[in-house]
């Protein structure tokens, strides 16, 4: 976190679909199995990338199904990591940094979103973005638009690969997201009820609820009602 802070008021932000107009888990994983290094020769390398594609395809179909099922994002996001067992982590990271700066992600930035983390910052509040995507895909992010802290997901690795396991208290996802918000509140002196939050899906009304100035990104109509019946500001997109 950057210090010399003037202001106890922390803005924290969802990431996917609320400051950038994509999902960055999605994105990424394609983006991933399309570019593993693969052997040198022709033909092997055409087997490996259909090997590789068609692990891509079951996995994220694997991912699909339990949120169809369940709507249980605490799930899915366990089920996501746990796909990540035994991938190379040098090559992963190198990848990601990769795919931010060549699908442009900062480029996808919804401008009215923007426009709010801009201000917050012209103020001195902590601007803060918090995401239950991995960590070295919003990193770049948060490096590009200055804030000053990211709290996302961390992955355990052993012997440089990821071992599937999440290192984080909880699942970043509904009351996870409100949980991690109210941990750094109390280690960086943020005055929660004079704070700000910003999000677009139901899933994270506890997030919202933890400040005293929550703010709707409407695109998700349960999330809308919930924002009206309840007075809070809405950002309309």
């Amino acid at each position: 976190m950057k210090k010399n802070k003037t202001s106890c008021i922390g803005a924290f932000f969802d990431v996917d679909m609320t400051i950038i107009d994509s999902n960055t888990m999605t994105s990424f994983h394609w983006y991933y199995y399309r570019n593993r290094r693969r052997p040198d020769l022709p033909v092997i390398a055409f087997l490996a990338r259909s090997t590789d594609m068609t692990a891509a395809f079951v996995k994220f179909i694997w991912c699909l199904a339990h949120s169809l099922k369940d709507d249980d994002r605490v799930a899915v996001n366990k089920k996501y990591y746990a796909c990540l067992r035994g991938i190379n982590r040098d090559e992963y990271h190198r990848l990601a940094e990769q795919w931010f700066f060549s699908e442009k992600i900062a480029s996808t930035c919804n401008a009215r979103v923007l426009e709010r983390l801009k201000e917050h910052q012209s103020r001195k509040h902590t601007v803060v973005l918090v995401s239950g995507s991995h960590m070295p895909l919003i990193k770049p992010l948060g490096d590009e638009l200055e804030v000053d802290c990211v709290i996302a997901t961390e992955v355990e690795t052993s012997g440089g690969r990821f071992t599937g396991r999440i290192l984080n208290d909880e699942p970043l996802v509904g009351a996870g997201k409100a949980n991690a918000i109210k941990s750094f509140a109390g280690r960086h002196g943020i005055d929660l009820s004079q704070s700000y939050a910003y999000s677009d899906h139901i899933s994270d009304v506890k997030m919202l609820e933890t400040v005293g100035n929550p703010s709707a990104v409407i695109g998700d109509k349960r999330l809308r009602e919930y924002a009206q019946a309840r007075g809070w500001d809405m950002i309309m997109l």
